[in-house]
């Protein structure tokens, strides 16, 4: 096998990219085509992609990964959950996470980024606007025949049924509570930070990776998801 490969994929292993700027010796490995094409053979082989986006290169896992993706035992190491914490809030958590993707990610390709920031305050208000607009009473019960769909409108109305709680709250209970832990995990997978303003705001990785997420293949699916015109479609 290529020394250069292994050299790249023992560094990607630490912590899943490579920066040219940071690293320019591994860069220079990054560049050597035998090197790559030995990487992309391992990713078949072992369930990841490499991804590059401009300076750097990302260790990707697909789906069928059994050795990168996480589980539920570290989702709830990575947001420091407590026994209260239920396998339903998790379902919460991933469904606030989505909808967060969602609304700084709204574009195509190059220009899928579309905002900069967002509070905390305004999060809450945008995301309860979304879930009121599930739940409402006088959409036809008769669409609403597949179980993901109403899987959603269960959440939405667990979300609903939860108290707003002090900004700095950790408590499950609490729609802060909830917008806290959800950061937690962002900040472990290093997708969002919240700066000395207490803005969320998307890392260089989130920007740099989202578009692949969002590729045309993925994003009429997610947006399905999300839109709260098609909160009760047939997908």
């Amino acid at each position: 096998m290529n020394n250069s490969a292994l050299k790249l994929f023992h560094e990607l292993m630490k912590k899943g990219w490579i920066d040219r700027n940071d690293n320019s010796l591994m860069w220079n490995l990054v560049e050597d085509t035998e090197a790559r094409d030995e990487l992309d053979q391992m990713g078949i082989e072992l369930g990841f992609e490499i991804i590059q986006a401009q300076d750097r290169i990302y260790m990707v896992p697909t789906q069928d990964n059994d050795l990168f993706l996480k589980n539920n035992v570290d989702y709830r190491a990575d947001i420091k959950a407590t026994n209260e914490v239920r396998s339903r809030d998790l379902y919460l958590m991933n469904y606030l996470a989505i909808y967060i993707l969602y609304i700084f990610f709204k574009g195509e390709g190059v220009d899928a980024l579309t905002r900069d920031f967002i509070t905390k305050e305004e999060l809450i208000k945008e995301f309860t606007k979304h879930c009121q607009d599930v739940t409402r009473d006088d959409i036809d019960k008769d669409d609403k025949t597949d179980d993901y769909s109403e899987n959603f409108h269960m959440l939405a109305e667990d979300w609903l049924s939860k108290k707003e709680g002090e900004i700095t709250s950790k408590r499950i209970d609490d729609r802060y509570g909830v917008v806290n832990k959800i950061l937690l995990k962002f900040k472990a997978d290093e997708l969002f930070l919240e700066d000395e303003g207490g803005r969320i705001r998307p890392t260089k990785k989130a920007k740099d990776l989202m578009p692949y997420v969002l590729r045309k293949d993925r994003v009429q699916t997610i947006n399905s998801w999300i839109e709260e015109e098609n909160h009760a479609s047939d997908k």
